[in-house]
């Protein structure tokens, strides 16, 4: 027998005793589904979202003191040719913002067979910032609060991703056919649990011990910053509730709309807590002394720049008003610098012990 035909019996051989693996490994593997987007990521964060909502919206305005939904429309407008449209419910939500708007905030609640068949997480449960108001303000007002939850989203990833969106409302309805202004949309919470590895909780009252501590520190400093009285973590009053990994709980804040560095037309200073504008600040969280939010206070000075520049960058406004908010922003900067005036301004009025 000749020396390459030996070679070739050789090659057979190998073969026909390894085939059954390779065979095996070939035919074993399944098709790999195409992983689902979140419905959040088919908004624009760069730039403004066109979406057109079909509903009823007498119907709404009719049951403004209650929590029935109507059944709606939502179409994201990618381009000229191009949307996706999703059937939804929806509703007024809020607390004083429900009865003080001419159009009030919306809750928004996605049909999840129809975010399934066009491959979309079923995180279904949004937020809608309405203009409010009517007029020009209105709409300078909507992009203050925007522009707050990027300002959030540049402290913590524990903080909801927000979209400034030019929202036309078609009306089923007869008061009105169609209106379109400025709004934001918010993350749905379960979502942004989800992203950061924990698990939304309910509306529920927390002891403090559960609070993740750093967490907890970060919010409250970043509410001072602002100037926003109304919210509470005690009471889950404008705050969502994130269970970590190790059992601890996150607040993640919501609706600024009552923050100084908004300053809305309609939000009042909270007597009860020494306001007399809604520019002043008070400080709510747990921390007591200037030794516990020092390293708080050194992080805040690091993203100082992150921020000036995230509010310069922001030309959809005016640029007076965006030096009106850095302006604003300047004097928590100053002042965590001194120990004394942290002592004697943010904590004086906080409980010890």
């Amino acid at each position: 027998m000749s020396k390459s035909l030996t070679i070739n019996y050789l090659y057979l051989a190998a073969w026909i005793f390894l085939a059954p693996t390779l065979c095996q490994g070939q035919t074993a593997s399944a098709p790999v589904k195409a992983k689902k987007q979140a419905l959040f990521d088919l908004f624009k964060t760069d730039k403004i979202t066109e979406l057109t909502i079909t509903a009823d919206y007498d119907s709404i305005m009719a049951n403004i003191r209650n929590k029935e939904y109507v059944f709606g429309e939502f179409e994201i407008i990618h381009s000229r040719k191009k949307s996706t449209i999703v059937p939804l419910r929806l509703r007024v939500r809020g607390k004083s913002r429900r009865m003080m708007c001419d159009f009030p905030p919306l809750k928004l609640k996605f049909d999840k067979d129809a975010l399934d068949s066009l491959r979309i997480e079923k995180f279904n449960d949004f937020k809608l910032v309405t203009h409010c108001l009517e007029g020009q303000k209105a709409e300078v007002n909507i992009m203050r609060e925007y522009l707050t939850y990027q300002l959030f989203n540049i402290i913590t990833p524990y903080s909801f991703k927000a979209s400034l969106a030019k929202i036309t409302y078609k009306n089923t309805g007869k008061s009105f056919k169609k209106s379109t202004h400025l709004g934001v949309i918010i993350e749905d919470a379960e979502s942004m649990a989800h992203r950061n590895h924990g698990e939304n909780l309910e509306k529920q009252v927390i002891n403090l011990d559960s609070l993740h501590l750093e967490q907890e520190k970060l919010t409250s400093v970043f509410q001072y910053m602002i100037g926003n009285t109304d919210w509470s973590y005690m009471m889950a009053r404008n705050v969502e509730l994130v269970e970590t990994e190790d059992g601890k709980i996150v607040p993640v804040p919501y609706d600024f709309d009552y923050a100084g560095l908004v300053a809305a037309p309609y939000a009042r200073a909270n007597e009860f807590l020494g306001q007399r504008t809604v520019l002043d600040r008070v400080f709510l969280g747990n921390a007591t002394t200037y030794k516990e939010l020092q390293g708080i206070f050194s992080y805040f000075l690091e993203k100082k720049e992150a921020i000036f520049q995230a509010i310069d960058e922001f030309d959809e406004l005016d640029i007076a008003v965006r030096k009106e908010m850095m302006a604003y922003l300047e004097g928590f900067f100053k002042m965590i610098k001194d120990k004394d005036r942290v002592e004697n301004e943010m904590l004086a009025g906080v409980k010890k012990g």
